[in-house]
C-alpha cells in the first residue's frame, strides 16, 4: 500500500478538501466536508466493504461530476478523499474509543458559546447506510442495538427530530444527543465487527483500506466513480 495514502490529512489538507467541496467545481448538491465524514464513517464501520466505484459517485450528488482543473488536480482530490476514508478506518482499527464525528461549529454573533451542528454529519452517515440498507437490516431490527441509530436519525430525519430538538428544552436536548454520537458510532462499529470477522480472510478484512494510487490518464476510468472514461467525464471540463 502506498504509505502516503496511510497518512491522516493535515489541517491544511482537510481545509483544501473542504474548499474544493464548497467550490463551483462541484455540483450544487455535492457533500460538504462534514457530510462526507459521516458518509465515510458509515461505509468504514458497516457490514460490507464497498468499492470506491460504489460510494464515490454519491459524494458529488445527483447533478453530475466535478470539473477538475487538470489531471493532477483530479488525482489530488481523489487521494485526499481516499486518505480521509483510511484515516477513519485506522481510527477504528487502533483506537475506536477516540473516534469523534467531524461537526460544524458556528460562532455566535453575541460572543456566546458556539453552536454545534450535527445535521450534516448525520445526513452523510444515513446516506452511507442507505447504500446497502438491506445489509444494515439486522441492526435496525435488533431492539437493543437499533437505539444506537437514534441520535443519528434525530438529526438526519426531519420527522424524527422535530419533537426532540425543536421543543422547549431544545438546546439541552441537542447537546445531549450530540454528546451521544461518539458512543453510538462506537457501538455500531462493535456490532458489525463480529459480522466482518466471520467473512472469509482477505475478502473483507477488518483492516480494509484503500490503496494503490495511480495517475489518472485520459483513457482511464474517471476517479469520480461514474464508470466513464476520464476524457468523457470529468476530463471533458479539464483546462488543458
Amino acid at each position: 500500500m502506498d504509505m502516503v495514502l496511510n497518512q491522516p490529512l493535515s489541517e491544511t489538507e482537510q481545509d483544501e478538501l473542504a474548499d474544493f467541496l464548497d467550490s463551483d467545481l462541484v455540483p450544487e448538491d455535492s457533500m460538504d466536508i462534514c457530510m462526507l465524514h459521516g458518509y465515510l464513517t458509515a461505509i468504514a464501520i458497516g457490514p460490507v466493504t464497498l468499492l470506491p466505484s460504489e460510494w464515490l459517485p454519491r459524494v458529488w450528488g445527483d447533478a453530475g461530476e466535478p470539473a477538475f482543473d487538470s489531471l493532477e488536480h483530479a488525482q489530488r482530490i481523489l487521494d485526499l478523499v481516499v486518505r480521509y476514508y483510511n484515516e477513519i478506518v485506522l481510527t477504528f482499527m487502533e483506537a475506536p474509543e477516540q473516534f469523534l464525528p467531524y461537526l460544524y461549529e458556528y460562532e455566535d454573533k453575541h460572543g456566546e458559546e458556539p453552536t454545534i451542528s450535527a445535521e450534516e454529519w448525520c445526513v452523510g452517515f444515513s446516506l452511507g447506510v442507505h447504500l446497502r440498507s438491506k445489509d444494515w437490516e439486522p441492526l435496525i431490527a435488533n431492539k437493543e442495538f437499533t437505539l444506537l441509530l437514534a441520535p443519528i436519525a434525530t438529526f438526519s430525519l426531519e420527522a424524527a427530530g422535530n419533537e426532540i430538538i425543536e421543543g422547549p428544552n431544545s438546546d439541552e436536548a441537542r447537546e445531549d444527543l450530540i454528546a451521544l454520537l461518539p458512543t453510538a458510532v462506537q457501538g455500531i462499529h462493535a456490532y458489525w465487527q463480529t459480522v466482518r470477522e466471520k467473512r472469509p480472510p482477505g475478502l473483507v478484512p477488518d483492516s480494509f483500506r484503500l490503496g494503490g494510487s495511480s495517475k489518472v490518464r485520459r483513457n482511464a476510468l474517471c476517479p469520480c466513480g461514474s464508470g466513464k472514461k476520464y476524457k468523457k467525464c470529468c476530463g471533458a471540463a479539464v483546462k488543458m
